[in-house]
């Protein structure tokens, strides 16, 4: 009978149903640690211990009295509940709060508070926390429909509040084992001869699609405000040549290990990486030249720029920069803004006649050369690739004026790249502050010949924050904003 069950089970997660069957119960992520709790010999580290640190389990985070306690070296949590009600004891979950934003759910009656402009904080990735609105005035109970992407085991049914009907139920609180792999129940019981009901390729694209995808599993990409909205990185994928459905294609899991923290690398053990394999793995024999010398720049800076928002978006010169990675990678070197990137109501992004999808240059480019223009951008990028860049303006062998680069990467953790440019040998001082005005390190201080000047920072002792670095020389003294994330 079990056999039989089990080739049930097979049959539907082949054919993509959901794997609510016969038989299958939800046991909690306590059981799956009774034997996952040591280093796995097939991938050489503790499963249970790295995925404890990733952001999966704390997408629906328990209240009791206190706030959510997230694992070292990954977020710094919220200060304090909402400021219109701030007592613990009116909650009972926060919804995030490991990166980006977090919300409220109120015991009292399972819904979101949204009765303030101040419901929702911001943590991640770049500016000063803050709190905004959300949804302001709205109705909004925690359902079904928001946490079938937040719990383990939802279900549309019954009601995890006790007073408030017809909200649907869970088995745990965040995306826990079972909440990728299916229900266990036969697993446990039978842990060598039964495997977890998802695995295989069902595991490696299409189970991560059932929560990172908008809209439905295709390649069409919503978008608002200017920006691709968040948590729909399958639907890129699918409007991408890396997952168009035409091999070769790519799986989440060929470029992702999801049992390791991605969001915050520190708090991944020594030596592991969320990322199991990267561009250059595939991509060889490229690199970015400016005048003649390799540029300290990785694939990602440019391919997988933040063109979608989760909380925050911002300007940047001329350029943008929401808060999330885009997985689309095709660049659109025509010199257009980000208005030709989006359907005329902005509710999509655009997608050419194969089906695919392109980043205009003011995501791209411009939020490291903000006071540039997307046709001086498209004058370079079709050759960065083909020989380098020479004389850029602004960047020129000699340069003409000084000049203080934005820092890269931005936001950082946990080191970044200042670079600068003087136009003649100069004593120099490049020093970081913070927005007290207090100097918390000295980068540079001496005498300097003239060019392209390139300067890592790597504070140890700083916490998660916006810096001010400041450029002095001569008569000139030049400042730039960056963001660290601890």
């Amino acid at each position: 009978m079990r056999a039989l069950l089990v080739t049930m089970i097979t049959i539907l997660v082949v054919i993509g149903l959901p794997v609510a069957v016969m038989g299958q119960d939800y046991v909690g992520s306590d059981q799956c640690a009774l034997c996952h709790n040591s280093v796995n010999p097939n991938v050489n580290y503790n499963i249970w211990e790295e995925y404890s640190k990733t952001g999966h389990p704390y997408k629906l985070n328990e209240v009791n009295g206190a706030p959510p306690v997230y694992p070292p070296n990954t977020s710094p949590g919220v200060p304090f509940p909402p400021p219109a009600a701030p007592d613990w004891n009116d909650y009972v979950y926060v919804i995030g709060g490991y990166g980006w934003k977090a919300r409220f759910v109120q015991a009292a009656d399972g819904k979101i508070f949204t009765a303030d402009d101040s419901a929702q904080y911001n943590l991640f990735p770049r500016g000063t926390p803050q709190w905004v609105a959300y949804h302001l005035g709205e109705d909004k109970p925690y359902n079904y429909n928001c946490f079938q992407c937040h719990t383990t085991g939802p279900d549309p049914n019954g009601s995890w509040h006790p007073t408030t009907p017809n909200l649907g139920t869970f088995s745990e609180p965040g995306i826990r084992c079972e909440g990728c792999h299916g229900p266990g129940s036969l697993h446990v019981a039978s842990p060598t001869t039964t495997p977890p009901p998802i695995t295989g390729d069902s595991l490696a694209y299409t189970r991560c699609g059932d929560c990172h995808h908008r809209g439905s599993k295709t390649n069409v990409i919503p978008a608002s405000n200017g920006y691709i909205r968040h948590h729909e990185q399958f639907n890129e994928m699918k409007a991408s040549k890396h997952g168009d459905g035409n091999a070769p294609d790519l799986t989440c899991a060929s470029c992702h290990d999801t049992h390791i923290p991605l969001l915050y690398p520190d708090a991944a053990s020594p030596g592991l990486s969320g990322i199991k394999q990267d561009c250059e793995t595939c991509h060889q024999g490229y690199e970015v030249l400016l005048n003649g010398q390799p540029k300290n720049i990785e694939c990602i800076d440019c391919h997988m720029p933040y063109a979608s928002k989760s909380a925050v978006g911002t300007q940047e010169g001329n350029g943008w920069m929401g808060d999330v990675r885009t997985h689309i990678w095709l660049i659109n070197t025509d010199p257009v803004t980000r208005d030709s990137m989006f359907t005329p109501d902005g509710g999509q992004v655009k997608l050419d006649a194969e089906g695919h999808a392109k980043v205009t240059l003011d995501f791209v480019c411009l939020p490291c050369h903000q006071d540039k223009s997307v046709n001086w951008a498209a004058a370079w990028a079709p050759n960065t690739h083909n020989g380098g860049f020479v004389g850029i303006p602004g960047v020129a062998e000699v340069p003409t004026e000084f000049q203080l680069f934005q820092n890269y990467p931005n936001p950082f953790n946990p080191s970044t790249k200042i670079e600068f440019a003087l136009p003649k040998t100069s004593k120099v001082r490049l020093a970081v502050y913070d927005l007290l005005g207090q100097e918390v390190a000295v980068l540079v201080d001496g005498t300097m010949t003239p060019g392209l000047h390139t300067v890592d920072f790597s504070p140890e002792n700083l916490s998660s924050g916006v810096y001010i670095y400041r450029l002095e020389s001569d008569d000139v003294s030049l400042t730039k904003k960056m963001v660290l994330i601890r």
